[in-house]
């Protein structure tokens, strides 16, 4: 059982990460299995849209992903399209998940608002394991960015794929 300290930790830290409305990250990522892929996620996060780019090895597999508001533009050598459900729809067109709508949070190291997440916090009030939305973060470390400790390895898993991310940098903290 955690101590009130930690629990005060996490409060406290929660409502800072969750301010952040903009930032810059750059990360290696790979998931595991049969079709497993290694590649970089390049993302800007702005307070009204982002835009994010998943490439494999020499741009290979590249998808672009941007949104503004509920509206989510995923472009792909396959094609593009437009679309307020991400997760469902990468799913049914490339056969594929990732958890877009999330993520901006997660990455963070916090849970995204609107559901309930199951969570264990460190003696420093971290992020050690998250599960929201039938997906299970595992939080293994963090780094000093901007004046903060952000993740900088982490796991996202759900039934079909495990994603390991691990943060080269974060800039532009806002």
């Amino acid at each position: 059982m955690k101590s009130d300290k930690a629990d005060l930790a996490w409060e406290a830290r929660r409502a800072r990460l969750s301010q952040i409305d903009r930032f810059n990250l750059e990360a290696r990522i790979s998931s595991g299995g049969v079709f497993g892929v290694r590649g970089n996620l390049t993302w800007k996060q702005l307070p009204e849209s982002f835009d994010m780019r998943v490439a494999g090895p020499f741009g290979i597999g590249a998808a672009n992903i941007t949104g503004r508001g509920p509206e989510i533009e995923i472009r792909t050598a396959k094609g593009s399209f437009k679309t307020s459900d991400p997760e469902r729809d990468l799913k049914e067109r490339l056969g594929w998940s990732f958890p877009v709508a999330h993520l901006r949070w997660w990455a963070l190291g916090v849970p995204a608002p609107g559901t309930d997440p199951e969570m264990e916090i460190d003696d420093q009030g971290r992020l050690v394991t998250l599960e929201q939305d039938d997906w299970k973060l595992e939080y293994d470390e963090y780094q000093a960015a901007g004046g903060l400790e952000l993740p900088r390895k982490f796991t996202v898993a759900n039934e079909e794929v495990t994603i390991k991310v691990v943060v080269d940098s974060w800039t532009a903290l806002k």
